[in-house]
């Protein structure tokens, strides 16, 4: 194994780590933690069989075999902002609806504060 193997496989556990204490701490929830632990996983493999890039490359017909690597990260990225924006929008949408709710609550809290006054009098 090469030197920059050892340093390549080191870093991923890192990271590795790093997300899993995320986790524990409950700065980052499972659901988006999935798609950094299969990234480190993948990774550590391309790491440790260094081969794996050229038979991938060779499988899908890609004659530079590092260029795979790029085009798989941006495709991976594009479904994880349309993720991102599916959750984006969901949560808009539950906000509105909260701040209606709050509103329509606020008013009757307004008018049995009212009612309250103008029956005491």
């Amino acid at each position: 194994m090469s030197f920059i193997q050892y340093i390549s496989i080191f870093v991923t556990l890192v990271f590795l780590f790093v997300v899993f204490k995320l986790i524990a701490k409950k700065k980052l929830r499972e659901e988006f933690s999935i798609i950094w632990v299969l990234s480190a996983i993948f990774l550590n493999i391309v790491a440790f069989w260094r081969n794996s890039i050229e038979i991938m490359a060779s499988f899908f017909g890609v004659y530079y075999a590092p260029s795979l690597l790029f085009i798989a990260l941006f495709l991976l990225l594009i479904i994880y902002c349309l993720h991102l924006s599916i959750l984006i929008s969901k949560q808009r949408l539950q906000i509105k609806n909260l701040t209606q709710e709050v509103a329509i609550l606020n008013d009757r809290l307004t008018k049995l504060e009212e009612g309250n006054k103008t029956g005491t009098e």
